[in-house]
């Protein structure tokens, strides 16, 4: 089993924040150049306001400025989408995308 230094390492270098959000985010706006881009509607709360909730396709960070919602990578989006710890992050994203 990896470590979680190995995991956070792997996650960082195989999983770009660009195919993360097109998977997570069937319904966010078509992804066109890189920086902050609309993400769509928020996972995180009963959204019905597009433009609310922003993705960053170079770091993975994520913010909602309705709900209030943030997150500096994809690690931290699962966590908080998912209700997961940060090793139960790592064990899901390593296993979900065969790392």
């Amino acid at each position: 089993m990896k470590s979680n230094i190995e995991s956070l390492k792997a996650i960082k270098a195989y999983i770009p924040p660009t195919e993360f959000y097109r998977v997570e985010l069937p319904v966010m706006p078509s992804i066109r150049g890189n920086g902050w881009r609309d993400g769509g509607l928020c996972p995180f709360h009963n959204d019905k306001h597009k433009g609310s909730f922003r993705v960053n396709l170079e770091t993975g960070a994520f913010v909602c400025f309705s709900c209030g919602s943030k997150g500096g990578d994809i690690i931290a989006f699962i966590q908080q989408r998912d209700g997961l710890s940060f090793p139960e992050a790592l064990n899901k994203l390593t296993n979900e995308w065969g790392l």
